[in-house]
């Protein structure tokens, strides 16, 4: 039977799970193998133009990011939402949204806040602020960025099916919108985010044909990047780089934004980090149990260098094989 290796790993500092599997993949694109092994040596020693370059700790070869996995209570009406309004295609555990892969995490008990507290309306609340739900712009909290050939269509069908969105604070051609359980999007055509990075990989620069959007109404491209809330941003920088070994990209970051944060490179994506309130529950124990908590998929050409970082930093994860019925815990401490 045919395995690949993966991490799935809990953060106890964020509410996010990350998971991570050697390449080479399992047909996770419809079209091509996309997630190719891109050297993260290379990438930190690209010239940023200003005398400054982006600067890794451990190096690892990152591919990108394969698929994301969401909280939903109910998978058949997630299927509806994500195809009759946002007009993706569906596939066996979720949806395409292009190239990427959005995974529905059937849950009855979503420990996460789903209303939007419109009180949080700010574009930077204030030291000491708590967000009694999420915030009223999904661009301040943790969402998806996804690129699609026009805003358009997508308008229409959300203002058609009375979804609130809101568009970029900062003038940029991005939309910003949650599903009904929370979970917040951000939408763009790529010239939103062409700049914000130094590997723009083709398949995000949607191609547009006419004869195409007769029957899809959407074009999409797949994820540019993620956006994860964190409480302290030295302190994630130093375990997203130096630990998971990402690139720090954030002379690329625009200056103007009002809060702390960064841009990190993972292969043909980047994580975004914002330094803001944060409403969801932050401990392992209040999580839901393994493998069954919203995630982000990271492909890398070898687990080894990840294992040892996070053996000698003590982080606790757990490696199985996929597609066969074996598991194997182990705790690192």
């Amino acid at each position: 039977m045919s395995m690949r290796s993966f991490l799935p790993l809990l953060l106890a500092a964020s509410p996010h799970s990350i998971e991570m599997f050697t390449t080479p993949m399992r047909a996770i694109s419809r079209t091509k193998a996309l997630h190719r092994s891109l050297s993260m040596t290379a990438s930190a020693s690209t010239s940023t133009g200003t005398g400054s370059s982006a600067t890794s700790g451990t190096t690892v070869d990152y591919g990108g990011i394969p698929h994301i996995g969401v909280l939903v209570d109910n998978k058949v009406k997630a299927l509806e939402y994500y195809t009759d309004i946002l007009k993706m295609k569906p596939s066996p555990n979720g949806v395409f949204a292009g190239e990427t892969q959005i995974q529905f995490l059937e849950s009855s008990n979503n420990p996460d806040p789903i209303d939007v507290d419109p009180s949080y309306n700010m574009s930077a609340p204030p030291p000491g602020y708590i967000a009694e739900g999420r915030p009223v712009h999904a661009g301040r909290d943790r969402h998806v960025a996804i690129t699609l050939h026009s805003l358009e269509p997508l308008k229409a069908s959300l203002e058609a099916n009375n979804v609130p969105y809101t568009m970029s604070y900062s003038g940029r051609q991005a939309l910003f919108c949650r599903d009904l359980w929370g979970n917040g999007w951000e939408f763009g055509p790529p010239v939103t985010y062409a700049k914000a990075t130094r590997l723009f990989p083709p398949y995000l620069d949607v191609d547009v044909e006419a004869a195409t959007l007769e029957t899809e109404p959407i074009r999409w491209g797949g994820v540019a990047h993620v956006g994860l809330l964190v409480q302290n941003t030295p302190i994630t920088r130093r375990f997203y780089c130096d630990v998971l070994g990402m690139v720090d990209e954030t002379d690329l970051r625009p200056e103007a934004l009002p809060f702390p944060g960064l841009f990190l490179r993972c292969g043909e994506q980047q994580v975004h980090i914002l330094e803001l309130p944060n409403p969801d529950p932050n401990s392992v124990e209040q999580r839901p149990g393994h493998g069954r908590d919203r995630r982000t998929a990271y492909s890398v050409k070898s687990l080894v260098l990840v294992v040892r970082a996070l053996t000698e930093e003590g982080v606790e994860y757990r490696r199985e094989r996929v597609w066969c019925s074996v598991t194997i815990p182990m705790r690192m401490s």
